[in-house]
């Protein structure tokens, strides 16, 4: 199975605070270096900046010329630079903490389902997985709502499986939440 994954790295920060959170430190990198760093070993890797950013090998960067207009315009313009593939991941930029084998852990269950959505506590985080099916439907989002609509409109097939770390919700939104992942970090196994 052909999967890649969408970073979504677009957004404004406002909350962070004047210096941009998606190039804060957390530990040896940047936070969008350790998010893209989980995703290595996906066929391909797509990077979605409001601004243009020097990236890794593999990795390719597009520019959202509107990406005040909010993260579905992001995501639609990430889906519309994929070549074909199987199904895609849908990454946030500012949570940098996502496992490495979480990727493949959910890749598992997209046989039989057209979306896998991982949970911890009963709560969906990310990263979302998307087969090819829903692709025409990811390309015409517009606006901030993202695929939410994709997930709960009962149109596809959705598994909602239960994972052993809180990192699929744990953001970055704010200097505090940086702090918090960053000493989560030092103190993970």
């Amino acid at each position: 199975m052909k999967l890649g994954a969408i970073i979504l790295a677009a957004g404004a920060s406002r909350r962070f605070g004047p210096e941009d959170k998606l190039q804060a430190r957390l530990a040896d990198h940047t936070v969008l270096d350790t998010a893209i760093a989980a995703t290595e070993g996906l066929g391909q890797r797509i990077v979605v900046t409001r601004a243009p950013i020097s990236a890794t090998e593999g990795v390719r960067v597009v520019v959202n010329p509107d990406a005040d207009a909010g993260m579905g315009g992001s995501l639609a313009l990430g889906v519309a630079s994929l070549a074909p593939c199987d199904g895609v991941f849908v990454v946030l930029g500012d949570m940098p903490l996502i496992p490495q084998a979480l990727y493949q852990q959910l890749a598992d269950h997209l046989n039989n389902n057209d979306i896998v959505v991982p949970t911890h506590d009963g709560r969906d985080g990310h990263p979302v997985l998307f087969a090819a099916a829903c692709f025409n439907d990811l390309r015409a989002l517009s606006g901030d709502t993202g695929a939410r609509n994709l997930i709960t409109g009962g149109r596809y097939r959705v598994a909602r499986l239960e994972v052993g770390t809180e990192a699929i919700v744990q953001d970055i939104d704010t200097k505090d939440d940086l702090t918090a992942l960053t000493n989560r970090s030092k103190t993970a196994p």
